[in-house]
């Protein structure tokens, strides 16, 4: 019997790359499942003293970074680099989580993840256009999939979610392979442990 994909149809990743970048979703992509609001746009004097391809601080101006529970909840755009990388958003402290700070490395855009209260430090993406495009991935999924607001009431719709996670992380890996590395070490990549861990 087919895995249910009620989030499918609703999700419209781009495909089209500049460069060796994808194409980051447009703003009202965004904002169609993060909601009014909620897509936070860069200023253009917040980056002006980033260090990064203007393709990837074009997409931080006029797309703009969506909030997503347990994921984003505010943007930093922070100048003064931490540890020589700039600070570009978060997810503050709560009862189930740590903090942590979204970084981005100078020049090349790389986005990792900083957990203050450890000092853990993870791989999130090769770029910000990359990570652009993962939020919009999971968030598109969070906003319309079926199973992940019923999993805990069914042990089929569990198994659907399950499945629904295991294919967002394929997705995600199918076009940034170094979001999941060799083996999808939780310790070091952000996305298979989030993802592998969504339920539980």
């Amino acid at each position: 019997m087919p895995r249910e994909r009620s989030y499918d149809a609703a999700i419209r990743l781009p495909i089209v790359t500049v460069g060796d970048l994808p194409s980051p979703p447009d703003f009202e992509s965004l904002e169609a499942w993060a909601g009014t609001g909620r897509v936070i746009r860069a200023a253009v004097p917040e980056l002006t003293e980033w260090r990064l391809p203007w393709n990837q601080k074009s997409a931080l101006i006029s797309c703009g970074v969506p909030l997503l529970e347990g994921i984003v909840d505010m943007t930093l755009f922070a100048a003064k680099p931490h540890d020589g990388r700039y600070r570009l958003a978060g997810l503050k402290d709560d009862l189930y989580q740590p903090g942590h700070t979204y970084l981005v490395e100078p020049e090349t855009g790389l986005v990792s993840e900083w957990e203050p209260s450890s000092g853990r430090l993870r791989f999130v993406n090769s770029s910000i256009n990359h990570w652009l495009c993962s939020l919009h991935l999971v968030g598109t999924w969070f906003a319309s999939s079926t199973a992940i607001r019923t999993w805990d009431e069914d042990g089929a719709m569990e198994d659907v979610a399950l499945g629904e996670l295991a294919d967002l992380l394929r997705r995600i890996t199918d076009f940034d392979a170094p979001a999941y590395g060799e083996v999808g070490d939780h310790e070091t990549h952000f996305w298979p442990s989030v993802l592998d861990r969504w339920l539980y």
